[in-house]
């Protein structure tokens, strides 16, 4: 069992003062963001840029980045991207998402790069367009990512 999420949400905070908050040298949120080594590093209203550190662990049988990983990336960015927009005590989760593997990641990637801009929103909804390549600039995944949001709860 994996251990509790450590990074809590402010409900006086908006979306894009928590991924600031996340960017921080050091920062750990816990949970599948921490156990995939990924974290963002920029962040800006409809827009975010996660990098995730490679190490052996992320390989498949073939010793290439494994799909998930990007899947994962392509999930995160796009939440990100939509997080970024959230006003205090809103919160997401996705409903929806679309992947292409359009190349394969070499084992000796040492880092990934997503990006996810929304490329349409409404006040419950919203659609993240995302990329991931790997550090040498080769584009491994797109994709397309549905979120929902969903307004602070008494």
């Amino acid at each position: 069992m994996s251990a509790p999420v450590r990074f809590h949400l402010d409900p006086d905070g908006d979306g894009l003062e928590l991924l600031r908050r996340w960017m921080v040298p050091g920062a750990e949120v816990g949970g599948f963001p921490d156990r995939l080594g990924a974290y963002p590093v920029e962040a800006r209203e409809g827009f975010v840029r996660m990098v995730c550190e490679i190490d052996p662990g992320h390989a498949n049988l073939a010793g290439l980045v494994h799909g998930g990983v990007m899947a994962a990336l392509i999930d995160m960015a796009g939440g990100g991207a939509v997080m970024s927009m959230l006003t205090p005590g809103q919160t997401l989760v996705t409903t929806d998402l679309t992947l292409r593997f359009l190349n394969a990641a070499p084992g000796n990637t040492a880092r990934l790069e997503a990006t996810g801009t929304v490329t349409w929103h409404d006040a419950r909804k919203a659609v993240v367009s995302a990329e991931v390549r790997t550090d040498a600039g080769l584009v491994v995944a797109q994709g397309t990512v549905g979120v929902a949001i969903r307004e602070k709860r008494p």
